[in-house]
């Protein structure tokens, strides 16, 4: 809020006010009302230290843990400074131990893993140890990659803001949510009927990314009708590089992708589009769940 509404809200303020139940905006955004009341409140000497005054935005995980029926659902009661802490805390925890602290550097990554919330991407039992250091299960037997592994493979692809980026292999379509916050235009392939519709709903309904653009199709062979893509991410392990991608590329391109010739054991390659060749750098090995389609197992 500006100094004028600051100061209209001093001069008006006549009495304390219990603030019990407020509407947010979406994305947790407060309202402007929420924002007067707060100052009204404030303005009270012996209320400048209540718990009653909201100190922190409502996240989309708030939203989420308080069961609002759909008649109520734009309204919510006051979650505890606690209650409205802890993921922030988490995210923040993780992305100076996991990510800075092993070689993360690239600004862009490092914030949008410091806003996205991973722990929405998981089942409910897990959400705990959502920003541990380790993958996850989700539905359909398959994962959300380690912290680290969508740090580094976010960073490898050297984006840069308003790329196209498609991803093969939504998933938990957390990854999806990073690169989005990069400032990337991503297109993102899941071949799971289940999956796809699951992610959909909670990246578009419950996260609002109403641009991200997912389809449910064999990731192998790409999105031929909407390339050719600055960069490819692929979030599954094959045992080649589908020729399909490669042609998806544009001039000067990047893709990720995990290859091996077995099963669940894969090297991470980086793959360079340059004047029309390619040139591929093998990054470390890795473990992802199997590329599976026409070009893949």
């Amino acid at each position: 809020m500006n100094k004028k509404e600051f100061h209209n809200a001093k001069k008006t303020c006549t009495k304390p006010q219990k603030i019990e139940g407020l509407c947010y905006e979406p994305l947790g955004m407060p309202t402007q009302r929420v924002m007067r009341l707060n100052a009204q409140y404030q303005m009270q000497e012996e209320n400048a230290k209540s718990k009653e005054i909201i100190r922190h935005f409502i996240t989309p995980a708030e939203l989420l843990h308080l069961k609002n029926s759909k008649k109520t659902a734009s309204y919510c009661t006051l979650p505890t400074e606690k209650q409205a802490d802890i993921y922030k805390y988490s995210r923040n925890k993780m992305v100076q131990e996991q990510l800075i602290n092993r070689g993360i550097t690239d600004p862009l990554v490092l914030h949008a893993m410091s806003i996205v919330p991973r722990h929405l991407f998981v089942n409910e039992a897990l959400q705990n140890t959502a920003y541990d250091d380790r993958p996850l299960p989700i539905a359909c037997g398959q994962t959300i990659s380690q912290p680290y592994t969508v740090a580094l493979m976010c960073q490898l692809l050297m984006l840069e803001k308003g790329m196209k980026v498609l991803e093969i292999g939504t998933g938990s379509g957390y990854q999806a949510a990073v690169l989005r916050e990069m400032g990337a235009k991503v297109f993102s392939v899941e071949r799971i009927p289940e999956l796809y519709h699951n992610t959909k709903k909670l990246l578009k309904n419950t996260l609002g990314y109403t641009d991200l653009l997912l389809f449910l199709s064999d990731g192998t062979l790409g999105l031929k009708s909407f390339a050719p893509f600055d960069r490819i991410i692929v979030a599954a392990g094959g045992p080649t590089i589908p020729q399909a991608l490669k042609d998806q590329m544009e001039h000067n391109a990047i893709m990720l992708i995990p290859v091996g010739g077995e099963k669940m054991r894969q090297s991470l390659v980086r793959v360079f589009k340059i004047n029309g060749s390619y040139k591929e750098e093998n990054h470390g090995s890795t473990t992802f769940v199997d590329l599976v389609g026409k070009q893949g197992w």
